[in-house]
């Protein structure tokens, strides 16, 4: 063991030492996590009209009619739901609110500046304060609305004004008579003589405010289903970039070595060959499973990435780590010179990465590519690294592509391993 560490350790030295690798392996991968994170980033942009669900709990013709009119409104994009899939919806960030006409919704349309005013709920994401305000505004606009066709429609505007005058003489007698005066003076201004406004009794309390509408705004906390910069989809790139560089420094150490004799000498020391590519392959992985980690330490700080669980963060790196390690012995082995390394492993890594989604990412993939990408571990390390960042994917969806990065890691190490002993 300790020999495999002070070959390990070796190779980590050289590596740190290679400034153009360096570059590639960190500085590189940044600059493209920053640009196409900017990018991404301009795609966040509210739409202008808000994504609502309405639910309609009253069934009164004045909901229906209330409910109808609102999904019509320009400034919503509005669908009829049941609570349960207008909850789940907002739950999913697939709408901004979901809007509830409570029961009693119709009933409390015919008071007139009196009583319990149509109810309304609004459920909505407590992180989306623009949109509450805005959303309690334009609700109690349309309320508006609702009064003045009321009042523009005298044949359904007496119903209500006597059943108001009524109510206000039957609940509490003289407890706003200037409300009172003023129904009174309506209802006889729309036909009915009848009206007169009672006397106030001595020591009444006053009748709350009255509203058009009384919104009741309830917090339902939006369920993680996308990320939530652009930089949650370009750092899971930015790592694989790194592996790239890396791939390109060790495949070069190990064709290097190869060439120049170093691991004949190796091999005449008390070290199996087993042992010797042990310890290379072992320091390989350490400098990917660093620079990983630096670039997403780098992406919390600066960039607001906020990994769904730092555990499955770990696996995801060692896995992607491990794959990228056999990948870099099978070149190595397929090489036999330095300069042939150089143009074998950008020819094979290339369309790898193209293909699964470090050039172009996963989630805008066209159907077919998505399909054929795969093909290419690449594709499963990024999907590894974003269900650890924002796919939030639990232990068990996990499985699929860690089990299969440990599976390419598996046959690439075994048919290098074979190839450089027949080296």
């Amino acid at each position: 063991m300790s020999g495999m560490l002070a070959i390990a350790l070796k190779d980590l030295r050289t590596f740190s030492r290679q400034r153009i690798s360096l570059f590639f392996t960190f500085v590189w991968p940044l600059c493209v996590a920053v640009l196409f994170g900017v990018l991404f980033g301009g795609s966040n942009r509210p739409s202008p009209r808000l994504p609502v669900a309405v639910v309609d709990e009253d069934g009164s013709a004045a909901s229906k009619a209330f409910a109808e009119k609102l999904v019509a409104r320009a400034t919503f994009a509005g669908v009829r739901a049941t609570r349960a899939e207008a909850l789940e919806a907002v739950r999913k960030g697939q709408r901004v609110a979901a809007i509830v006409l409570r029961p009693g919704f119709g009933e409390a349309s015919t008071r007139l500046f009196h009583g319990t005013p149509p109810e309304i709920e609004v459920f909505t994401d407590p992180s989306r304060q623009a949109e509450r305000g805005m959303l309690e505004g334009l609700l109690q606009q349309q309320g508006a609305e609702r009064l003045q066709t009321l009042f523009t429609d005298p044949a359904s505007a007496r119903p209500s004004v006597r059943q108001t005058l009524e109510e206000l003489k039957r609940t509490s007698p003289g407890a706003t008579p200037n409300l009172e005066s003023f129904l009174g003076q309506l209802d006889t201004f729309l036909g009915s003589p009848d009206a007169q406004p009672a006397a106030p009794a001595p020591g009444a309390a006053a009748a709350p405010a009255w509203a058009p509408l009384r919104i009741v705004q309830q917090d339902l906390t939006r369920q993680r289903t996308g990320p939530s910069n652009g930089y949650d989809v370009t750092f899971p790139m930015a790592v694989l970039w790194a592996v790239f560089g890396c791939v390109m420094a060790f495949g070069t150490t190990f064709a290097s070595e190869r060439v120049r004799g170093t691991m004949v000498r190796l091999q005449v020391s008390p070290l199996s060959r087993g042992q010797i590519l042990a310890g290379k392959s072992l320091a390989a992985l350490l400098a990917i499973v660093i620079v990983e980690l630096l670039l997403i330490l780098l992406g919390v700080v600066a960039f607001g990435l906020r990994p769904s669980s730092w555990g499955l963060m770990l696996v995801a790196m060692l896995c992607t780590g491990a794959a990228f390690v056999g990948i870099i012995l099978l070149l190595a082995s397929m090489a036999t010179t330095e300069q042939g390394i150089g143009g074998m492993a950008p020819a094979v890594m290339m369309p790898l990465f193209l293909l699964g989604g470090a050039m172009v990412p996963l989630m805008v993939m066209p159907p077919w590519l998505a399909k054929l990408s795969v093909a290419s571990p690449v594709r499963w390390a990024i999907l590894a690294l974003e269900g650890a960042i924002w796919r939030d994917f639990s232990a068990l969806e996990m499985v699929v592509p860690c089990a299969i990065l440990l599976l390419v890691a598996a046959a690439t190490f075994i048919v290098g391993a074979r190839r450089s002993e027949v080296a």
